[in-house]
């Protein structure tokens, strides 16, 4: 009889089969449960590309700190857009009040201490 006609062999390739096939369909069944108790999470993307020599708002990209700048600006043109849509209004920057001399407290406004 050949090696390939040995009926021990063909026996402990097919039990061999079965166990990892039976492996698989456990590993496949923890990962499906993982994704389902997790949820499907959402990708994000890379975001906008910034090549070198590109002027924005007059700032040129020629390093990280220029492309850092260019990208913050980005990011707050597309805030303000993304609340026009909402229909908020971008927060008024504070005033800084004057200050008030207190009259009355027996003092001039010119005296000094």
């Amino acid at each position: 009889m050949s090696k390939k006609n040995n009926k021990s062999t063909k026996r402990k390739a097919h039990e061999f089969d079965i166990q990892r096939e039976k492996q698989e369909a456990e590993e496949r069944a923890k990962k499906l449960e993982k994704k389902q108790k997790n949820g499907v999470q959402k990708k994000t993307g890379k975001g906008v590309r910034i090549r070198k020599g590109v002027v924005l708002k007059g700032i040129k990209v020629v390093d990280s700190e220029s492309k850092k700048k260019v990208k913050k600006i980005i990011a707050r043109m597309a805030a303000t857009k993304h609340m026009e849509v909402d229909g908020g209004q971008p927060a008024a920057k504070k005033q800084k009040k004057a200050k008030t001399v207190a009259s009355g407290k027996g003092g001039d406004a010119m005296d000094t201490k």
